[in-house]
């Protein structure tokens, strides 16, 4: 019965011997992988237009007016922002007929440490931002409200210079 008894022993130790080496073969097993990723210059603003400036009636007594309006711009690097300096960007109702248009260009960028641009100051249509105005880009915050101004005036009026006169402006942003 000894005999029987050590064989026996024997043979669960045998058994869970073969078990422990078939259970280290599902042991987990690791796999690592570099991941990378490039952001790409952003430019962008908020709306794809400007809400539209009504400066008003330009009359005898009230010889300028002006108006403004923004949009956001969001930028990850410095840009410049150029103006359209065409016979599209001054007032006017039609070849003959034009006003004295002149425009800024502001900015806020919600104060030190931010996105930032420096004021364009009022300037003809016609030489507007013709240097670009810079919009410089701060690390980790890349937004800024940009403010477009508009003043019309007329030095003298005559009857045949009343009607409704248009422009349009467009600004486009590039990588400085």
């Amino acid at each position: 019965m000894n005999r029987n008894f050590l064989v026996s022993i024997l043979g669960v130790l045998v058994l869970f011997s073969t078990q422990n080496l078939v259970m280290a073969g599902n042991n987990p097993v690791s796999a690592t992988c570099d991941i990378s990723c490039t952001v790409v210059d952003i430019v962008e603003w908020s709306n794809d237009s400007f809400s539209t400036i009504n400066l008003g009636d330009l009359t005898a007594e009230k010889k300028e007016v002006t108006g403004s309006a923004s949009l956001v711009l969001y930028a990850n690097r410095d840009v410049q922002i150029i103006a359209d300096n065409s016979d599209a960007a001054q007032l006017s109702k039609d070849i003959v007929h034009t006003l004295i248009t002149q425009y800024k260009l502001e900015y806020y960028g919600g104060g030190k440490g931010q996105t930032d641009g420096i004021t364009a100051d009022w300037s003809d249509y016609d030489y507007f931002l013709s240097n670009g105005s810079q919009v410089t880009h701060f690390p980790g915050e890349g937004v800024v409200e940009v403010i477009l101004s508009v003043r019309a005036f007329k030095n003298t009026a005559s009857a045949a210079e009343s009607g409704y006169y248009t422009a349009r402006q467009t600004l486009t942003v590039c990588w400085k």
